[in-house]
C-alpha cells in the first residue's frame, strides 16, 4: 500500500512493492503483445522463412479465417505486395521501362532534325561555272539528332533530278550513342557536271537537296485494367465507382477507356482497346468472346519527311493477356513480359494498305506519305484474359517499331544567263 513519508517541502507518496510488480507485468504483456503482431505481420508476409512459415500455419492462417482477421486479411495483403521478391522485381522493371517511355513522350527533341539547308552563294554566272575547271557549287545543313537507341544517320546531297553530290565530311554517316543529343553540320558538294543548265532562259532556277535516312524505334504502352467478372458485376449491382480508388491521368474513368502514351519522334505508335474495362476473364460479350487491339502508325504532325521502310514490330504481352493472331510469332521475355514480333506478311500488309502511288516512289521504295499520315497504316488482333483478379488491377500491354525514316530539305541556286 501507498506510505505518506514526511519531507522538508511537505509530503510524497510511496511506491509499494505491489505496484511495481502489476507494471512490470503491464510492460512485459505489452512487449509480448507487440513481439505476437510483429510475428504474425511478418509471417504473413515472408511466408517462405522457415520459422515464420510454421507460425502462419499454426497461429496466423486460423486467426485471419476468423470475422475480424478476413477484415485486416485484405489489408496486409496489399502491405505484403511491396515486399514480395517477385512483386520488387516487377516494380523496378516497370518504373524502367514505363518511366522511360513517360519521359521521351514529351521528349521534343527525339529524331533527326535538318533545321537549316543553305547554298552558299545563290546566284551563279552560268557561263563562268560552266567553263571554269574544278566549279562546284557547295552549300551547309545545321541540325541536330537525339535518340533512345544508338542509331547512325546517313546524309546524302542530292540535285533536283537526283544525282548524287559529294558530302564533304570525313564520310557521310553520323553515328549517335543512345541517350544523347549532338548538333552537327554537312557540307555539301556539287560538280558543275551534275547540272544541266538551260541557257535560253535568262535565270535557271534548280533545286539541291539534302537527305538524312536513319533507323529510328518509337515505343509505346496502354494501360488496362483487369477484374473477375463477379466481383465487377456486383460492384456494378451496388452502383460501386470501380475506379474510385485509380489515380490515372490515361484513363477516361467515365467510359472506362484508356489512351496510349509514346514516345516522341517522326510517327506515333497507337494502341487502343475501345471496350469499357476493366476487362474480365469473360470477355465483352460473353465466355469465350474476345478484346480487340488496334494498333495503328500514325501522323506527328510535328515532322516532315517519311517512312522508308518497317523493318520490325514488337509486342510485349502481361501473362494475364492471351493474344489470339496468325500474325506475330513469340519470341521471348523481356521484363516480365511475353515477346512477340510481327511476322514479314503483316509487314508486307501494311505495305499494301500504303503502298506508293507514283513511278518515282516505287523506284525509291516510298511509303505513299498521304495515306499513313492520314492514320491508315493499322492492324488489330484479339485478345483474351486470364485469371483476373478479385481486386482491380493494372498492368501493360506494350508495343514497338523500328523503322528506317528519311527527311529531305532544300534550296535553290540561281543560274543567271548573261
Amino acid at each position: 500500500m501507498a506510505v505518506r513519508e514526511e519531507t522538508s517541502k511537505g509530503y510524497r507518496v510511496g511506491i509499494s512493492p505491489l505496484t511495481y510488480l502489476i507494471k512490470g507485468i503491464s510492460i512485459l504483456l505489452g512487449f509480448g503483445i507487440g513481439v505476437f503482431i510483429i510475428t504474425i505481420l511478418l509471417s504473413f508476409i515472408f511466408t517462405e522463412q522457415p520459422l515464420l512459415n510454421y507460425v502462419y500455419n499454426e497461429v496466423t492462417d486460423p486467426l485471419i479465417n476468423t470475422g475480424f482477421g478476413n477484415f485486416i486479411k485484405k489489408g496486409f495483403t496489399y502491405l505484403s505486395i511491396p515486399f514480395s521478391a517477385e512483386k520488387q522485381a516487377e516494380l523496378v522493371e516497370e518504373s524502367y521501362w514505363k518511366s522511360n517511355v513517360d519521359i521521351n513522350s514529351k521528349n521534343d527533341d527525339l529524331g533527326v532534325r535538318i533545321n537549316k539547308f543553305e547554298v552558299v552563294i545563290n546566284n551563279i554566272d552560268s557561263e563562268k561555272f560552266l567553263s571554269q575547271e574544278g566549279s562546284k557549287i557547295e552549300a551547309l545543313a545545321e541540325g541536330h539528332a537525339s535518340t533512345i537507341e544508338s542509331i547512325e544517320i546517313e546524309f546524302s546531297c542530292l540535285t533536283e533530278d537526283n544525282k548524287l553530290g559529294e558530302v564533304a565530311n570525313q564520310n557521310n554517316i553520323l553515328s549517335l550513342s543512345e541517350n544523347r543529343k549532338q548538333f552537327f553540320t554537312v557540307k555539301c558538294v556539287y560538280d558543275k557536271d551534275l547540272f544541266d543548265i538551260d541557257q535560253n532562259e535568262a535565270i535557271d532556277f534548280q533545286k539541291i537537296k539534302i537527305k538524312s535516312s536513319y533507323e529510328f524505334v518509337t515505343e509505346s504502352y496502354l494501360p488496362i485494367y483487369l477484374l473477375q467478372k463477379d466481383i465487377l458485376d456486383l460492384k456494378r449491382e451496388d452502383n460501386e465507382d470501380v475506379f474510385e480508388d485509380v489515380d490515372d491521368s490515361n484513363l477516361d474513368k467515365n467510359k472506362g477507356i484508356t489512351s496510349s502514351v509514346y514516345t516522341e519522334g517522326p510517327l506515333k505508335l497507337v494502341l487502343r482497346s475501345l471496350y469499357t474495362q476493366p476487362f474480365t476473364e469473360e470477355g465483352p460479350f460473353g465466355s469465350g468472346s474476345y478484346y480487340t487491339l488496334d494498333i495503328r502508325l500514325d501522323d506527328n504532325v510535328k515532322w516532315t519527311g517519311n517512312i522508308e521502310e518497317i523493318e520490325e514490330i514488337y509486342l510485349l504481352i502481361p501473362d494475364e493477356v492471351n493474344i489470339v493472331t496468325t500474325d506475330f510469332e513469340e519470341m521471348n521475355l523481356e521484363d516480365g513480359f511475353n515477346v512477340y514480333r510481327a511476322k514479314a506478311s503483316l509487314i508486307e500488309k501494311l505495305y499494301e494498305q500504303c503502298e506508293a502511288k507514283s513511278l518515282l516512289e516505287d523506284l525509291q521504295n516510298i511509303i505513299d506519305e498521304d495515306c499513313w499520315r492520314r492514320g491508315d497504316m493499322i492492324t488489330s488482333l484479339e485478345f483474351s484474359i486470364d485469371n483476373a483478379p478479385e481486386e482491380i488491377s493494372k498492368t501493360f500491354i506494350r508495343a514497338k517499331v523500328k523503322y528506317r525514316y528519311g527527311d529531305i530539305k532544300q534550296d535553290t541556286v540561281n543560274f543567271i544567263n548573261t
